[in-house]
């Protein structure tokens, strides 16, 4: 019914490949083929002395890379945690600084706000409430706008006979 072809390739040393190829009529006329591929059979034999002691320098070898590999990592955690704690302290520090500078900011502005409404003339509690020096961070040039602003509360500071120079 069908033909069947098989051979052996050598590997060498004691070590072969076998092929098996049948060729078969299926019913209704259709030729088919089926591989009887074995794997190769290697006879237990005993590793070659060399080989055995690079499997073991390599093992080692590998094991003491692990080992470094470790410690690096566990460097790099350390060093990392530590930055990050520093960067939490750091950030502490300066938010209590913020809080406290902020607290005598406003004190020292209630204060000052108090200050102001008592006394003296309209002019002269405006002017004590609004930076006249110019130097501030929107201080303002000489001719701007802001410039002529602070003039012009001088001018009605010091003047007695301006609209709300006699109090309240």
């Amino acid at each position: 019914m069908g033909d069947s072809r098989s051979w052996n390739k050598g590997l060498g040393r004691d070590r072969w490949l076998t092929f098996e190829i049948v060729q078969g009529v299926a019913p209704g006329g259709s030729i088919t083929y089926q591989s009887g591929y074995q794997a190769p059979r290697f006879d237990e034999e005993e590793e070659p002395e060399v080989i055995k002691q690079w499997r073991e320098r390599r093992d080692l070898s590998l094991q003491e890379r692990e080992a470094r590999s470790q410690e690096k990592k566990n460097e790099t955690v350390k060093a990392a945690q530590q930055n990050i704690d520093d960067f939490y302290e750091n950030y502490n520090s300066k938010k209590e600084k913020t809080l406290a500078q902020t607290r005598r900011d406003a004190e020292e502005f209630l204060e000052n706000r108090e200050d102001t409404s008592a006394g003296g003339t309209s002019w002269e509690r405006i002017a004590k409430l609004v930076d006249l020096s110019g130097k501030g961070a929107k201080g303002g040039a000489a001719g701007s706008d802001k410039a002529k602003f602070r003039e012009l509360l001088m001018s009605l500071r010091k003047d007695e006979k301006a609209p709300g120079a006699t109090g309240y």
